[in-house]
C-alpha cells in the first residue's frame, strides 16, 4: 500500500494521531532542540531522539550514550550477538560519533497517553541500559 492508496480519511487519521502524540510527549519531556519530524532531550543518561511519521504513522526512539574510546572487534560482534536477541530494537556502535545507540519503533495505531508512552520508553532504556552494559562492561 502506497500513501496515495491510503483514503483522504485515513491519511487524517494517522496525520491526527501522530501530532497527537508529539503534542502529548511534549507536554511530559522538555525538548532541548525539535525540528518539524523529531524532537531531542536527555531522559537518564541518554541522549534521546524522539521522530514522528505521519504517513505510516510511527514513532521512533533513538536513545545514544557516549563511549570512552572506539569500539573493539569484541564489542562489534556482542552489538550483533544484542541484535540476533532483541525483539523490540536494535543496538549499535558509531565510532565515528564515538557512542553506542539502541533504536526502537512504535507503531502508532491508537492515540497515545502518557502512561502507555512511559511505559514504551522505559521498556526502550531497560534494553539500551542491557546493551551498553554488556559491551562496556
Amino acid at each position: 500500500m502506497t500513501h496515495c492508496d491510503l483514503s483522504a480519511a485515513e491519511q487524517q487519521h494517522r496525520r491526527e494521531t501522530a501530532v497527537h502524540t508529539r503534542k502529548m510527549v511534549l507536554t511530559q519531556l522538555t525538548a532541548a532542540e525539535e525540528d518539524g519530524a523529531s524532537l531531542m532531550t536527555d531522559y537518564h543518561g541518554y541522549f534521546l531522539q524522539i521522530s514522528f511519521s505521519e504517513l505510516h504513522p510511527l514513532m521512533v526512539f533513538c536513545l545514544a550514550k557516549a563511549l570512552a574510546k572506539p569500539s573493539t572487534a569484541k564489542q562489534r560482534q556482542m552489538t550483533n550477538e544484542l541484535n540476533l536477541r532483541s525483539i523490540l530494537g536494535s543496538h549499535a556502535i558509531n565510532d565515528e560519533v564515538g557512542c553506542y545507540s539502541y533504536r526502537a519503533t512504535h507503531w502508532l495505531d491508537a492515540e497515545m497517553e502518557p502512561q502507555r508512552f512511559f511505559e514504551i520508553l522505559d521498556r526502550c532504556v531497560d534494553e539500551a541500559d542491557r546493551g551498553f552494559g554488556k559491551l562496556t562492561g
